[in-house]
């Protein structure tokens, strides 16, 4: 594993992020699970639904950042730009 002091600002940033996007989607996904628990007449429909929007919006921007350092990888690597 790569030391943190190593790691380029980017892929700090990356993982910052991504933490505090996790980190609040457990605590969203537990509020709404003890929201249903204590209020079971409760819809809690919008909440699982902007809890799903944010996940494939985060994995979308996960695949492309991905997908465009392996790009740029490969073009360093052929010597292209």
């Amino acid at each position: 594993m790569t030391s943190p002091k190593r790691r380029p600002a980017v892929d700090v940033v990356v993982i910052l992020l991504t933490a505090m996007v996790g980190i609040t989607l457990v605590t969203s996904v537990i509020g709404v699970l003890i929201l249903r628990i204590v209020h079971p007449q409760t819809d809690v429909s919008r909440g699982a639904e902007v809890i799903g929007n944010i996940v494939t919006t985060v994995v979308g921007a996960l695949v492309g950042f991905i997908g465009g350092r392996a790009t740029g990888r490969l073009e360093q690597a052929n010597g292209s730009k």
